[in-house]
């Protein structure tokens, strides 16, 4: 007697399922980039007193109205332009590839 076709099925799946995952296995995985310890030491400097003045500034009763949003607006402004000029410094530094066509 032969087993449903439904059965049959799931044993097909089965089998497909076990090869797929024999062949992810057999990939080595990748690593993902290991992050500078310089840029890391930066980015705590930096960002924790930026972080600790926003409130100290929004505090201050002596601050003029408006104030506050122009360091908020230049710290931001700061931010994209650091991170695009590392952006470019990192694209520069790529090596080429002869063939891009």
């Amino acid at each position: 007697m032969k087993p449903p076709s439904r059965l049959r099925d799931i044993s097909r799946q089965a089998k497909v399922w076990t090869r797929e995952i024999s062949a992810r296995r057999a990939v080595p995985a990748q690593r993902p980039e290991e992050s500078n310890p310089v840029f890391l030491l930066a980015a705590i400097t930096l960002g924790i007193p930026a972080l600790l003045a926003v409130p100290l500034i929004g505090m201050n009763p002596s601050i003029q109205e408006g104030a506050f949003t122009n360091v908020v607006t230049f710290v931001v402004v700061a931010a994209f332009v650091v991170a695009a000029v590392f952006e470019i410094k990192r694209l520069a530094e790529q090596p080429s590839d002869d063939n891009h066509h």
